[in-house]
């Protein structure tokens, strides 16, 4: 693996290795002139069937560079680097975002979970009010920094809203039923994802989902989801009835955007600082 001393890139220091994915390595850079710190994601081809992971790169930084929201990850900058003209790897240069992924570190708290998801909820119905879906929310993609900022990271399955993809692309535990099965993909798509994400997060459990985590379809007898209120007391069961409409197998059956989902969080949000004290039921939400 390359180390800080190894690795070069031009007009930038780069400072430290941060981490790792499929067949890419994550660094903080330094420019030279403006003296910012970015986060570098490089991505290596070793083989052939490595191109699909360029391929996303190159996604996530022409999606990416359309948005220019908060809660979003920045993308600044994309180089395709050859040699004996064959392309061999490729750099994206974004937002350095420090914290810690709800993976890592899911809050304990409710309602600092409830905080969390519904920035993300209002980033997501962003990028579907600018026709695109993330198709790729879940724990390890969303960052809480020390001072509670939040950000969605990893572009790389995004798409067009109505997009059907030419293979299964998703995280088998929060993969919506539509993208295994390749049928377009829209806001609840996200609106699926999202409920997934949110009910690990609370649990500490998956979801059973059409995939399993060896990729194998289940069968729908498989499918059934204990609410999250009778893992975790301490969830409200307004949230609770929330999460199991944002996993519904049938994408009418679930709420229609992240708009509603938000405003739904919002008066879930409401009602539990109103009253430090009110009961989980919160009936009426």
């Amino acid at each position: 693996m390359s180390t800080p001393q190894t690795l070069e890139v031009p007009g930038y220091q780069v400072m430290q290795f941060l981490g790792s994915g499929a067949r890419s390595t994550i660094w903080q850079i330094k420019d030279h002139r403006s003296a910012r710190v970015f986060a570098l994601k490089r991505v290596v081809k070793r083989q052939s069937s490595d191109q699909r992971y360029l391929d996303q790169a190159a996604n996530e930084y022409e999606i990416g560079v359309r948005f220019n929201h908060p809660v979003i990850r920045r993308i600044h900058s994309f180089k395709r680097i050859k040699r004996w003209m064959s392309l061999k790897e490729v750099h994206l240069v974004m937002e350095f975002c420090p914290g810690r992924t709800l993976q890592d570190h899911p809050p304990e708290d409710v309602r600092e979970v409830v905080r969390v998801y519904s920035e993300v909820a209002t980033a997501l119905a962003y990028m579907n009010a600018h026709g695109f879906v993330h198709a790729d929310i879940k724990p390890n993609n969303i960052i809480v920094a020390a001072g509670g900022a939040v950000k969605i990271i990893d572009l790389g399955q995004s798409c067009r809203l109505g997009t059907i993809k030419d293979r299964i692309q998703g995280t088998p535990d929060f993969i919506a039923p539509e993208q295994v099965h390749r049928h377009p993909l829209d806001g609840r798509t996200d609106v699926y994802n999202f409920g997934a994400a949110m009910y690990w997060t609370l649990t500490g459990r998956p979801i059973p989902t059409l995939m399993g985590t060896k990729g194998v379809i289940s069968m729908m007898s498989d499918l059934v989801v204990v609410p999250p209120e009778q893992i975790n007391p301490q969830v409200p069961t307004a949230l609770s009835r929330l999460i199991i409409d944002c996993i519904e197998f049938q994408p009418p059956h679930r709420p229609q955007s992240m708009n509603e989902v938000v405003s739904r969080l919002s008066l879930i949000s409401h009602v539990m600082d109103r009253d430090p004290n009110a009961p989980p039921d919160l009936e009426g939400v």
